[in-house]
């Protein structure tokens, strides 16, 4: 677990203003600035640097060097923060369910508190637009985090399936998962299988993103977005390395190493 020392410093990375009180309140306080201040990112898996999921190497990666990761690297941190503040915390393996007619793989690291005699589910580690507030765990009610809406419900292969309505959209699925309860150890395989695979696509493109208040920015592959409302608000063509490392700092909150040489794609 984390230090004092060590907590302290995470919680001024994300501008935590609470205290460190186990309640819901603060929870909900530490998942909003966790989102608005760590980015979703996969530079280490495309320049070939390792993936570390050890709360330590963690931690000197993300808060202390200016960076972010996927989920398993996100969501492995939030764990040991809320562990260390004596949140109780179960972790499951989940699959996104975007691609209707094909089972994806077990690949998104679930965290699930019981707080208050209630369960929720906090979520720091998806690239697109989620839920910016933990969501309690609880069959066919709708849930807003004033962008989106949310509910849950139940299907016999998946398990809990959490289903999202976005502005002007009709509700679709995100993903699921059931309750077998994970190490931190079962995460290490799915996470290199996105770290090395051939066929994984976190080696091969920048997959970035990070939330505002009532929006998503995000980059995939050369193109930066800015997506609000429901829909894309803004797109525009990152034209090369130097324009890239501006974005990822100013927007993104990014310190890309110098000895990091691939970010874009070659234009064809």
């Amino acid at each position: 677990m984390y230090n004092q020392s060590e907590i302290t410093t995470y919680l001024k990375k994300i501008n935590y203003q609470g205290d460190n009180s186990v309640n819901l309140h603060n929870l909900r306080q530490l998942q909003y600035c966790h989102l608005l201040r760590i980015p979703y990112e996969n530079l280490s898996a495309m320049n070939g640097s390792p993936v570390l999921l050890d709360e330590s190497s963690l931690y000197d990666k993300i808060i202390s060097h200016d960076r972010g990761g996927y989920c398993f690297e996100l969501q492995g941190l939030f764990y040991y923060l809320l562990k260390s503040l004596g949140y109780q915390v179960e972790q499951f393996a989940g699959r996104f369910m975007d691609e209707p007619g094909h089972i994806q793989m077990r690949r998104h690291r679930v965290l699930v508190m019981t707080l208050e005699g209630k369960r929720y589910v906090c979520d720091v580690g998806v690239r697109s637009e989620s839920s910016r507030f933990p969501l309690e765990l609880v069959e066919d009610v709708i849930q807003s985090d004033c962008v989106g809406e949310y509910y849950y419900k139940k299907d016999p292969f998946y398990g809990w399936v959490q289903m999202q309505r976005l502005k002007g959209k009709d509700w679709k699925t995100i993903l699921g998962f059931t309750e077998e309860k994970q190490i931190d150890d079962d995460y290490v395989m799915p996470s290199f299988y996105c770290e090395k695979h051939p066929d994984s696509t976190f080696n091969k493109f920048m997959k970035i993103s990070i939330f505002t208040d009532k929006a998503n920015l995000n980059i995939v592959g050369n193109e930066y977005r800015v997506f609000a409302e429901g829909r894309i608000q803004e797109r525009r063509q990152i034209q090369n390395d130097t324009e890239a490392r501006r974005i990822l700092a100013e927007h993104f909150h990014i310190q890309v190493p110098p000895d990091y040489k691939k970010l874009l794609l070659e234009h064809t």
